[in-house]
């Protein structure tokens, strides 16, 4: 089995993250966590949910980590 490397959570971000883009996190982190084999459906609620933060510099973080997968580079 891969190894997953860290991937932050809502509460792991310094700054706080609307619920309905929490929610959607945690449930691509536990996708990915599981070995989920189709997360484009979830991808996809994330992208839409991050469009939900006020700081355009903070959903650009967001989105970026998650979304251009930043978490699995920070793991190499």
């Amino acid at each position: 089995m891969e190894q997953i490397p860290f991937i932050r959570r809502p509460k792991d971000w310094p700054f706080p993250i609307p619920e309905i883009t929490a929610e959607a996190i945690n449930d691509l982190v536990d996708a990915i966590e599981r070995s989920d084999r189709y997360l484009g459906s979830l991808y996809d609620e994330l992208d839409g949910a991050t469009r939900e933060m006020d700081n355009l510099d903070q959903e650009t973080l967001v989105r970026n980590y998650y979304l251009l997968e930043e978490w699995d580079s920070d793991a190499k």
